[in-house]
């Protein structure tokens, strides 16, 4: 279970990831913060996270879902040796799922990533592994799953069609990687202003006391 301070620290940190990446913030309330944020989290010095924005191709081949989400990982930038038992590799995420028509929303969960391989060409890193993602009919595991980053600002999640049984169409689930600094920036300024509404409520109730 999460602490009241991390639990705080948790949805302050998910909220300035939606502003950030530019997501949708009516999906704020939605989400399951012990899902979103369970305790393997708590401890955020090494992760880099962004958003998920993609759209995915139907049966036709032809676009037909949006995908909006966001993404956790310590992989990026790293090498096999910087993991061990003690310190293993992680790639969570969770999303929202939805015809371009609003209808048939639902949402997936990536979960338990067994880092097996990274290769490197050109400005792309490629990160093969496994996972658990979470389906209709109940949760698959030990999925392969690739995740490639481009220049450090765009990730790519290919996830096996077999395993999947195609449900995310024939293209890789994209996401941004937003700037370091500007994640900083904006927990700053969301700081900044939490701290000056705290001392307004704390001067409205000094002068409601007079």
């Amino acid at each position: 279970m999460l602490n009241k301070h991390s639990f705080r620290k948790s949805v302050f940190l998910f909220t300035t990831l939606v502003l950030v990446t530019g997501s949708i913030t009516i999906a704020i309330p939605s989400l399951n913060i012990s899902e979103a944020n369970p305790n393997k989290w708590q401890d955020h010095k090494d992760m880099v996270f962004g958003g998920i924005s993609s759209i995915q191709n139907n049966d036709q081949g032809k676009p037909g879902w949006v995908l909006s989400g966001h993404w956790f990982t310590n992989i990026i930038n790293k090498t096999k040796d910087s993991f061990n038992q003690t310190n293993p590799a992680k790639f969570d995420s969770w999303f929202y799922m939805a015809m371009l028509d609003g209808s048939a929303m639902h949402k997936h969960a990536i979960s338990n990533f067994s880092l097996s391989d990274i290769s490197s060409q050109g400005n792309t890193t490629s990160y093969k592994g496994t996972v658990t993602i979470t389906l209709k009919e109940g949760p698959a595991k030990e999925v392969p799953i690739e995740i490639k980053v481009m220049n450090n600002h765009v990730i790519a999640l290919s996830l096996d069609a077999t395993k999947t049984k195609n449900h995310f169409g024939d293209t890789p689930i994209y996401g941004i990687i937003p700037a370091k600094a500007d994640i900083m920036k904006m927990m700053s300024h969301m700081g900044n202003k939490t701290m000056g509404n705290k001392t307004m409520t704390g001067m409205h109730m000094n002068m409601s006391q007079k």
